[in-house]
């Protein structure tokens, strides 16, 4: 499994219309065979304007086929953006994907992250949403993202994530969400949230507080906050947040709140 897609053909299907429409430096190509069957595809897009994240290669399970079909793909997207010096390629996948982890270690590719994907679904939620204490901070108020907020999101952002501060401010619709917590007029944190309605799921992109502003029950209201907007959509069954292994923090708070471990995902970079 690769990171970045939905499930289902339709989900997918959706992405690519989205990334083709808001990201006109994005590149997707696929391989057909003779009788123009499609045995694989490959595509980037840009994240920012330095970092390319890929999707793929996706390939039949033939292994020698899907060898061939992966090195066609990788060298036509070094073709392309080799003369763009400091560009970072990025890609992810899971733990378990031993095929892409051999191809881009082979290839020069450097693991700069891991994270573990848990999930809560509707019914848990539900039963454990009584039990949730988030009163630490009476004055703290949430409440959806402003465009004079850009300063403070990309103070809090983490400058190496997938999706830069830029990239989640200008993406943002019906299915894209961003949501602030203000503390004494002060902009201490933030949770991003994307619906998968195909798919009946919410993921929780990045849910990221102030060091100077933790231990105040902030990021449990951000928390709280995206899983209440998500549950309120009867299309969405379950939500999806991805904590690096090594933040035991953020671990025991989804924890906390219903969440449960499913799969790890590894993250690679290769610098141009």
């Amino acid at each position: 499994m690769v990171g970045n897609f939905g499930y289902s053909t339709n989900e997918i299907k959706n992405q690519l219309k989205e990334y083709m429409n808001t990201q006109p430096q994005s590149f997707f190509q696929v391989a057909q065979d003779d009788f123009g069957k499609i045995r694989g595809f490959f595509g980037v897009i840009f994240s920012d304007p330095n970092t390319v994240r890929m999707f793929g290669p996706y390939a039949t399970d033939i292994e020698n086929e899907w060898e061939e079909i992966s090195e066609t793909f990788y060298k036509k997207i070094l073709e392309k953006y080799k003369l763009q010096k400091g560009l970072k390629l990025r890609v992810a996948f899971t733990k378990k994907n031993k095929l892409l982890k051999r191809f881009y270690e082979a290839r020069g590719f450097q693991k700069y992250n891991a994270e573990r994907t848990m999930v809560l679904k509707r019914h848990e939620w539900q039963r454990k949403r009584s039990e949730i204490n988030d009163s630490g901070n009476g004055s703290v108020k949430i409440r959806p993202y402003r465009d004079t907020d850009s300063p403070d999101l990309l103070n809090i952002h983490p400058k190496d994530a997938y999706f830069s501060a830029h990239y989640i401010a200008q993406n943002l619709n019906d299915l894209h969400s961003l949501v602030m917590a203000v503390l004494d007029d002060r902009v201490v944190g933030y949770v991003y949230y994307e619906d998968f309605k195909d798919d009946e799921f919410t993921d929780i992109c990045f849910l990221n507080v102030l060091p100077s502003a933790r231990n105040k029950k902030i990021g449990t209201k951000l928390a709280k906050k995206a899983i209440e907007d998500s549950f309120k959509k009867s299309e969405i069954k379950k939500i999806e947040i991805s904590v690096r292994v090594d933040n035991t923090a953020a671990f025991r708070l989804y924890q906390r709140l219903g969440f449960k471990e499913t799969v790890t995902y590894l993250a690679y970079e290769l610098k141009l």
